[in-house]
């Protein structure tokens, strides 16, 4: 089993590309930047003097089969209803998107009872509202662009920092950071779930709040492979817990398709001991 970090992957990557070439099942080839995909949220709040307010976390829009959709995690809602969020056209301000529905997998049974893909949330837009609004591009989802993680794959995390992210009624300044992490799963009770770990040398953070939702990109694979549910900050090491997109992918096809439930099965990959 493994049991704790083993590499020490760099600080930051402050790269201004980080566009991969993939190949899509159509043949298609495309250059994705997965974190032009990524936004703030924030939620109306009503009230005059503070407009808008957050909890924390981070949206991943997404293109699936030509439409948008955004994944997050249900938890970064808490008090605030989920027709009061804002999501934008660009990854920093923009136009103002219309939302239709929230989904989420409910009524589990067998070995997704008590999993954390229950904490993933699927946001659909309006029906007028297409992938052209998005003047940063939603990220291509297509089964040659996402993956599931084995251990020791590296992987890169984006998403929005709550600590040194600004709102007030006057500014919206989320700080997105890019983690260099790498896959050390165990055996866990969740099939849905990894864990992944990164080892900094004078952190620029003192915790990962706000990560809730980020996508996780695996660079070993050249595909997106899962979505954050939860992480903690133990003096310089960071370990994230993440929703493998085999899962998240099953939930979000279940929602395009207008499924009223959804049955699958998984192979699961037993660690080496």
């Amino acid at each position: 089993m493994n049991d704790g970090p083993t590499r020490k992957p760099k600080k930051l990557i402050h790269s201004a590309d980080q566009r991969v070439t993939q190949t899509l099942s159509s043949g298609i080839i495309v250059r994705q930047d997965f974190r032009t995909s990524t936004r703030f949220p924030f939620f109306y709040t009503g009230h005059k003097e503070w407009p808008y307010a957050t909890n924390g976390g981070t949206l991943f829009v997404v293109q699936y089969r030509s439409r948008p959709y955004v994944l997050t995690c249900r938890h970064i809602a808490q008090t605030y209803r989920w027709n009061e969020l804002i999501v934008t056209s660009e990854r920093f301000g923009g136009k103002v998107a219309d939302l239709a529905h929230v989904a989420y997998a409910s009524s589990p049974v067998l070995h997704a009872v008590d999993t954390d893909v229950l904490d993933v949330a699927v946001i659909e837009f309006s029906q007028d509202l297409t992938c052209e609004f998005f003047a940063d591009a939603p990220y291509l989802i297509d089964e040659r662009t996402v993956t599931s993680s084995k251990v020791g794959d590296h992987l890169h995390v984006n998403g929005a920092l709550k600590t040194p992210s600004v709102i007030t009624e006057n500014e919206i300044a989320p700080k997105f950071c890019l983690l260099e992490m790498v896959d050390n799963t165990d055996i866990s009770h969740d099939p849905t779930l990894r864990r992944c770990f990164g080892v900094f040398d004078k952190p620029e953070f003192d915790d990962v709040v706000g990560l809730s939702g980020s996508p996780v990109f695996n660079l070993t694979q050249a595909a997106l492979c899962g979505i954050v549910a939860r992480g903690a900050m133990a003096d310089d090491v960071c370990t994230l817990r993440y929703v493998d997109m085999f899962d998240v992918c099953r939930l979000l096809e279940g929602v395009h398709s207008r499924s009223s439930s959804t049955f699958y099965t998984k192979n699961l990959q037993v660690p080496t001991r």
